[in-house]
């Protein structure tokens, strides 16, 4: 069984995901089952709750404005060596699943798959999807520098991950992916490119940011005469609560990005630079899809 054919103009790619369904459904599961700090208390649902309708709205990068490139490198795998196993190395949603699934359909494989999130939300949602599908899943709740696997992988497979830690721990990141590989498995990822941005800070919205992000949201949401499952006010308290929140800390250079796999665990089989080449909205911001250039890479484990 294989995705169908979905609207690429709202898609931005050719794989159907069931957003309007699970929109309302993130909104229910993440003040449930989202992450908390044992420490602070602090919770991830302003986030995962809130991300579908970002998606909806043309608010949220996701793997859908890269599919070129992923169909290209999990077809690349895929000549390489069979595709039996698959890791997904953190996921906000379902959507690298979902990409993942319908590109190695497209080469007759049918892998079993993985999703490691530290957040049961996410992963909830990827079961959702591959139960939908027929998918072969299974999810590990926790931290991937944590994770271990007896059997491994052909592909590790990941999008705009490494924000979510600080330049001195991708080394370790990048480390962990090769231990979960077998010898000529591949790692795939796309990362955001931002020059401008500060040395070892996290790129946040100014106040600036947040009147116009939360106007434009708004304003999208209205064309739509509304979204499944949330009201208008309801939609505008998210946001101030999402835009509040630091956006990562950016990858700043080409130099940056191809360093973390120029070692010897890996030999980059392909390197490219890619602008997104369409947006849904005029704004461009923290953690939307704006006009930065984004790095593709395909590694291979020695």
């Amino acid at each position: 069984m294989h995705p169908r054919l979905g609207d690429a103009a709202v898609q931005l790619s050719e794989v159907d995901e069931p957003l309007e369904e699970s929109a309302a459904l993130a909104w229910q599961l993440a003040p449930k089952l989202c992450y908390r700090d044992p420490g602070t208390g602090e919770t991830c649902a302003w986030y995962h709750g809130f991300w579908q309708y970002l998606r909806l709205l043309g608010f949220a990068m996701t793997p859908a404005y890269h599919a070129a490139f992923y169909r290209a490198a999990f077809h690349k795998a895929a000549e390489r060596d069979p595709v039996r196993r698959v890791l997904i190395s953190a996921s906000a949603d379902y959507c690298t699943l979902a990409h993942a699934a319908a590109f190695l359909h497209e080469r007759g494989s049918d892998p079993q798959f993985t999703v490691v999130d530290r957040c049961e939300t996410a992963l909830a949602l990827n079961r959702w999807y591959a139960e939908r599908l027929g998918l072969r899943l299974t999810t590990w709740c926790g931290d991937i520098l944590g994770f271990e696997e007896r059997e491994s992988y052909d592909v590790i497979c990941t999008h705009s991950f490494f924000g979510r830690f600080l330049p001195a721990q991708r080394p370790a990141l990048v480390r962990q992916w090769a231990t979960l590989l077998r010898p000529g498995g591949v790692a795939i990822t796309v990362n955001r490119i931002q020059p401008s941005a500060s040395a070892g800070m996290p790129t946040a919205f100014n106040p600036d940011h947040r009147k116009a992000f939360r106007e434009a949201l708004l304003k999208a949401a209205e064309a739509r005469h509304g979204l499944p499952g949330v009201g208008a006010s309801e939609l505008e308290s998210a946001a101030d609560a999402y835009t509040r929140q630091p956006a990562g800390y950016p990858v700043r250079s080409r130099e940056e990005f191809r360093e973390l796999f120029d070692r010897p665990e890996f030999e980059i089989l392909d390197l490219s630079w890619a602008p997104v080449a369409k947006r849904a909205h005029s704004y461009v911001g923290p953690r939307t899809p704006g006009n930065d250039e984004y790095g593709h890479i395909i590694a291979a484990r020695r």
